[in-house]
């Protein structure tokens, strides 16, 4: 079987399907590793949201055990305050108590300050925990669908393949070796169409842009051999719309 330009398209369009079921396949993985990457990051910053609250908490049962210290201390200046008799261990006294309870004060408004914050954070970190929840939840349900689709597109690229073989038939014995180290080498893209411009009676390969000469479109079109573009080295062949065309115009 010679090779023509509709056999030709047809080898070439199933390496592209082939190729589009390749990627996809490698595609579904590689979206995952990069999810899985993000709830990685997002866990972490869930981690240190945690951490920050537990922190909070800390200073707070800090704050709270100092607020009973300084409020021990001036209980018993208070003490103090009754049993003195000379007026300057009182005005003393009075004032150690004045200026204690101002650090009383200040230690109260911190501990408010930590109620508020506290709680803050905990309906921040409440919500991150839903989100990263969600996220890691979208992610197993990607993962599933990825799975279920693997099974059926695998069977699909095997029968591309399969279909890739038998149409490779109509490769010349002689150029089979070309042929395949080009496949090697570009895979999908080893095969262009020709894109022909009617009004100036010129082709050029759909892969390089270059154009052919009209000798080796008339080669094209009788089908003299399978050829390859002299600039780039993709195989050539009309393409579907063109083949009539060319084959009156170029005559």
């Amino acid at each position: 079987m010679p090779a023509t330009a509709d056999n030709l398209r047809e080898l070439h369009q199933l390496h592209q399907r082939a190729k589009a079921l390749r990627d996809r396949l490698t595609s579904g993985p590689k979206t995952i590793a990069a999810r899985h990457l993000a709830l990685a990051t997002r866990q972490a910053a869930l981690e240190t949201a945690r951490k920050a609250l537990q922190d909070s908490k800390v200073q707070l049962k800090k704050n709270e055990h100092l607020l009973q210290t300084h409020q021990a201390k001036i209980d018993d200046l208070k003490v103090k305050l009754n049993l003195v008799k000379k007026n300057e261990e009182y005005k003393a006294l009075q004032n150690q108590i004045a200026h204690d309870k101002v650090s009383l004060g200040k230690v109260e408004d911190d501990i408010l300050n930590a109620y508020s914050e506290i709680e803050a954070q905990a309906a921040a970190l409440a919500a991150q925990e839903a989100e990263v929840k969600k996220f890691a939840d979208d992610i197993a349900a990607f993962q599933a669908h990825i799975d279920e689709q693997a099974g059926s597109q695998k069977a699909q690229l095997e029968e591309l393949e399969n279909a890739i073989v038998e149409a490779e038939a109509i490769i010349p014995a002689d150029l089979r070796e070309q042929y395949r180290r080009n496949v090697k080498q570009r895979g999908a893209d080893a095969m262009a169409a020709i894109d022909y411009d009617e009004k100036s009676k010129t082709g050029a390969c759909s892969g390089c842009f270059v154009a052919v000469t009209t000798q080796m479109m008339n080669e094209l079109i009788n089908n003299v051999t399978m050829k390859f573009c002299m600039t780039c080295g993709r195989i050539l062949y009309l393409a579907e719309e063109d083949t009539q065309n060319t084959r009156r115009n170029i005559r």
